[in-house]
């Protein structure tokens, strides 16, 4: 029998690690897309309990309402992906380390850098389309939101009528009174108005009439008012007040307002717009109104140009740019943090990962969000605020990998449980002696 020398692996066909690699692609990309479609929807579902009210009680089209939860999705995702990209990842390698086949794959010569080739791809993808939406989806979905409403006031005008002898807050932190409206002319009379925008300084606004004007170039409905006047207190305390909180002193301050001339207002006007808010009846006002994030990049060049530096509003302006930039790249780090905290130890079961996956979800929205406050506040300069947690991100990944590789996984259950052990729980907990 002639001997037929054989050809090696890869020239019969695809090598070894590259199977090994589509597999855990495969893996880490099936639990991603799951998560990815089961986070938006649970967001999704927050949206449209709140905006059936505009279909039952507004009676705007089923189809306009949809329009707006489409344009709702590049918010929502912004917030899913992140979170899709490190659930899928700690899932995927944690049932692969529960049913043995990390320790196949590791004992075959497949080293855990390698394992990290797919996750990376993952996080490469994510970023990007973190990227797309940050640069275009949300500018995007800020001037469709802008867009739609200003249909519903022209297509649903009836659904925002203001009623007579009704006192109607259907408007954001405004509550209208109208003695008599006029449904021929539309000129409402006997008005009165309390008005809480200002925070503090509330004011209250009468006039004898006033009629709802819809502006088609911002896109707006505004109240304007005939022959009135507005009544302003302002939260000022008097200086004994003042300097009882200033000296730190026992006595509390007195928290009556003394009302003197330079507290209360009126100032009487002939005709007085009144801008109309309609987050509250649109839905909530953070994913419907995309204030900041819906700027496009050279806008917030230009305002942070225009702003004075130092000002909480410069700081903004940063923070937010910075973040534009910074948000992509979380994907890709939360992608390679996923990987080796995955690989748990059997004690922590199939549902392990999962949980350990709302850990650290929670740790880095709540380190992201202080990060941004204090950035905004000037406390940290702005471009550590944002660029601050992907750096840590980054140094866990590296030490979790090397844990793994040293250690062959990383117990952060067994951590807790020994920073729990040490917690003097026992002793708080103990009656004590008389």
């Amino acid at each position: 029998m002639p001997f037929q020398q054989q050809r090696p692996a890869a020239a019969n066909g695809d090598h070894p690690l590259r199977k090994l690699h589509r597999y855990i692609l495969g893996e880490v990309f099936t639990y991603f897309f799951l998560c990815l479609l089961l986070l938006t929807f649970l967001l999704l579902v927050n949206r449209m309990v709140q905006l059936t009210d505009l279909v039952i009680n507004k009676g705007v089209p089923v189809a306009t309402v949809g329009q707006l939860l489409l344009t709702i999705l590049p918010v929502l995702m912004l917030v899913t992906l992140p979170m899709a990209t490190l659930i899928a990842c700690i899932l995927a390698f944690s049932r692969l380390s529960n049913d043995s086949e990390f320790v196949a794959m590791t004992a075959s010569g497949m080293s855990l850098y390698s394992q990290l080739i797919p996750v990376a791809a993952l996080g490469i993808l994510s970023a990007l389309a973190s990227a797309l939406l940050m640069m275009f989806g949300l500018p995007w979905s800020h001037q469709a939101t802008i867009d739609l409403r200003y249909q519903i006031l022209q297509n649903q005008a009836s659904a925002f009528e203001i009623r007579e002898q009704v006192f109607n807050d259907t408007f954001d932190g405004l509550v209208i009174y109208v003695r008599k409206s006029s449904r021929e002319s539309k000129v409402l009379r006997g008005i009165l108005i309390s008005d809480s925008r200002g925070g503090q300084n509330k004011q209250v606004i009468f006039a004898e009439q006033g009629i709802v004007v819809r502006d088609p170039i911002g896109k707006k409905m505004v109240l304007r008012l005939v022959r009135g006047s507005t009544h302003q207190v302002n939260a000022v305390t008097d200086s004994k007040n003042s300097a009882a909180r200033n000296s730190g002193g026992g006595a509390a301050p007195d928290p009556r307002t003394s009302l003197n001339a330079n507290q209360y207002q009126v100032v009487r006007f002939g005709t007085y717009d009144l801008n109309l808010n309609l987050t509250q009846s649109l839905g909530d006002g953070k994913a419907l109104r995309v204030r900041l994030r819906g700027l496009p990049v050279s806008e917030l060049r230009k305002k942070i140009a225009a702003a004075k530096p130092g000002t909480i509003r410069y700081n903004s302006f940063l923070v937010e740019i910075h973040k534009r930039f910074a948000t992509p790249f979380a994907c890709l780090a939360l992608a390679l943090l996923g990987a080796p905290l995955g690989v748990q130890n059997r004690r922590s079961g199939r549902h392990g990962g999962f949980a350990l996956s709302l850990i650290v979800v929670f740790a880095y929205y709540m380190v992201s969000s202080f990060s941004e406050g204090l950035g905004e506040n000037g406390t940290i300069p702005p471009l550590f605020s944002q660029w601050g947690p992907n750096i840590l991100l980054f140094a866990v990944s590296v030490w979790a990998v090397r844990r793994v590789i040293r250690a062959g996984a990383v117990d952060i259950f067994g951590y807790l449980l020994k920073f729990a052990e040490r917690l003097p729980v026992s002793d708080w907990l103990s009656p004590k002696s008389a």
